[in-house]
């Protein structure tokens, strides 16, 4: 069995960044803007060089847990849209923009 990687954002809700996550608007109506929220930005389940490849678009090393908090600054977006093209990375954006905290996770 590879490593699968994906890397989830946590933050604070509110209305303006329902564009940016994954499920469709109508099941966020009932969301209280201000509860805080998880939110998987990037997944990777076909295996190790692939969730290597996730882990270097951050600059980190996937087995370091010290490094697990990523620096959306250091993000490689040209990187990232070439393995998940231009909407998954609209959202990052938008959820680093919107100040959400950036979490990588191996499993694996």
């Amino acid at each position: 069995m590879g490593m699968n990687a994906e890397v989830i954002a946590i933050g604070t809700f509110h209305r303006s960044i329902v564009p940016y996550l994954q499920y469709p608007k109508e099941y966020y109506v009932n969301t209280r803007d201000g509860v805080r929220i998880a939110e998987t930005v990037f997944f990777v389940e076909s295996g190790s060089s692939e969730s290597r490849q996730l882990a270097a678009g951050f600059g980190v090393d996937p087995w370091d847990f010290n490094q697990h908090e990523l620096d959306p600054a250091r993000a490689d977006l040209e990187l990232l849209r070439e393995m998940f093209g231009d909407e998954m990375v609209r959202s990052f954006e938008g959820l680093r923009d919107a100040g959400f905290s950036f979490f990588f996770l191996p499993n694996g």
